[in-house]
């Protein structure tokens, strides 16, 4: 069971030695085993809560960790110093990330800050101690930690530790709290793009596996009959272009280029290609794109559009097999 002191206790610690510890220096026995100060007066703040009079709070980007918000950045809040009453809050700041949708299409990975004053519930939930007792069995989930701080009325800041249940985990009181806290958001950032407009039109993911590449790499195809693909469905056709740092690798992520509904007779044309084609033989030349066929009556077909050119073939039935894209195919399958 984590180690923790109080905020109070660090906060003395703070003041008795004129401020923030040096870089490189150990935490007292209080805060917890193996602790050390980061790099900066504001690394020594994320890192046990510590309370100084001279720091304000600005923004999520000035204070947060380096660590992506919600995965190891925001779960050290597990082991941290406990609220208690020597801080007065009067309201938190959530910083975390989100996927939004964009109005045009596409959605968008974005960093975001909200703000509330709701700490009616936000506060003894936070004062909760830790189940001491260690249940006997346990599941391997890990459910959200916030990073989140509080701010007293001169704008002061201090970031609290999360109780925790017998499991290591937040506690179920602390986290049916925080699901109902109503937030206003106050800035954002986008991080990175999810999905363009393009794809999310088209009805492709942005980036999708070459599995005719993986399935070749472990022979883990076998000779099926084709014959069940359907002879009239709709057919989405989705193109991607493999990086090169990706290419060769055990499945590598293409970048979506292009889809959309496949023209009326271009599926008959294709399937009946694929019925021509003969068996592909090894290749160990990876693909500089390909594209995917999904059909709506089930099964799929992928296309390489070049290295090795081949077609993995996988029928609604089960089974997979690698057959040689011909001109005839790769001209139906990649023509603009």
């Amino acid at each position: 069971m984590p180690v923790r002191a109080t905020v109070a206790t660090i906060a003395m610690l703070t003041l008795l030695v004129g401020g923030c510890a040096r870089p490189g220096e150990t935490v007292s026995d209080s805060a917890r085993p193996g602790a050390t100060v980061g790099d900066s007066d504001l690394r020594l703040a994320d890192r046990i809560g510590t309370l100084t009079t001279n720091d304000r709070w600005e923004s999520c980007a000035r204070h947060r960790p380096a660590d992506p918000i919600g995965v190891d950045g925001a779960q050290e809040a597990l082991t941290m110093p406990l609220l208690d009453d020597s801080f007065q809050p009067v309201s938190a700041v959530i910083c975390g990330t989100t996927v939004k949708e964009r109005p045009s299409g596409g959605s968008d990975l974005v960093e975001f800050e909200s703000k509330t004053g709701d700490l009616g519930a936000l506060l003894p939930a936070l004062r909760l101690p830790d189940v001491d007792t260690q249940a006997e069995a346990c599941t391997a989930d890990l459910p959200a930690v916030p990073w989140l701080v509080l701010l007293d009325a001169q704008g002061r800041w201090v970031r609290p530790g999360v109780p925790i249940d017998e499991c290591g985990k937040p506690r179920m009181e602390f986290r049916d709290v925080f699901e109902k806290l109503k937030t206003t958001e106050i800035s954002s950032k986008v991080v990175s793009e999810i999905e363009s407009a393009a794809a999310a039109q088209a009805g492709c993911s942005q980036t999708y596996g070459d599995m005719t590449w993986a399935y070749g790499t472990f022979d883990n195809v076998r000779e099926v009959d084709i014959d069940s693909l359907p002879t009239a469905t709709e057919v989405r056709r989705c193109v991607y272009f493999v990086p090169e740092k990706e290419r060769g690798g055990d499945k590598p992520a293409g970048d979506f280029r292009s889809g959309g509904l496949m023209d009326d007779g271009a599926w008959e044309a294709v399937r009946k290609a694929l019925l021509a084609s003969a068996p592909a033989p090894a290749c160990t030349t990876p693909a500089s794109g390909f594209a995917v066929l999904h059909l709506t009556r089930g099964g799929s077909v992928s296309v390489e559009k070049d290295g090795c050119k081949r077609a993995l073939v996988e029928p609604i039935d089960g089974g997979a097999t690698l057959r040689v894209a011909g001109p005839e195919l790769l001209e139906l399958v990649f023509k603009k």
